[in-house]
């Protein structure tokens, strides 16, 4: 409840803010544009290392989009295939990207694109061959760590 009341709350606030007159479908349709973002985007991970890893995930049209951010000050992007060594994994299931961007020189981005069936609650993004870490495994949602 306190989630849709946010959503109603953030389309007032678009609505008035754009000089609209805020109507009932208006707000209605505001609010539906601003559940959709909202359901969309899941939150962004960061994987460290020696290339420091940013992913951040979005669902589109029956694809999965991840847009990977590379940083590094040592290595070039140029070597890493993100499309030989990313992996989507849903629920037992390993998916190669069916489309994936390059990255170069020490500071990148490229998009990851996986085609599937329907939106994920949970799934993990499995990337290997990045420099020092043989293999990185993030997780949506993210686990808490252990005390």
């Amino acid at each position: 409840m306190i989630g849709r009341s946010l959503v109603s709350a953030a389309a007032l606030i678009l609505v008035t803010q754009a000089g609209i007159t805020p109507t009932p479908a208006r707000l209605r349709a505001a609010s539906a544009a601003a559940a959709t973002r909202q359901d969309t985007v899941y939150a962004k991970q960061t994987s460290k290392g020696e290339v420091t890893l940013d992913l951040e995930p979005r669902w589109q049209d029956s694809v999965l989009v991840v847009e990977v951010t590379a940083d590094t000050h040592s290595v070039d992007l140029t070597g890493i295939d993100l499309g030989e060594s990313t992996r989507l994994i849903v629920a037992d299931s390993s998916i190669t990207p069916v489309e994936a961007g390059s990255l170069s020189g020490h500071h990148g981005s490229a998009e990851l694109w996986f085609r599937i069936a329907e939106r994920p609650d949970r799934f993990a993004i499995e990337i290997r061959e990045v420099p020092d870490v043989p293999v990185r495994l993030l997780k949506w949602p993210a686990e808490e760590p252990n005390p």
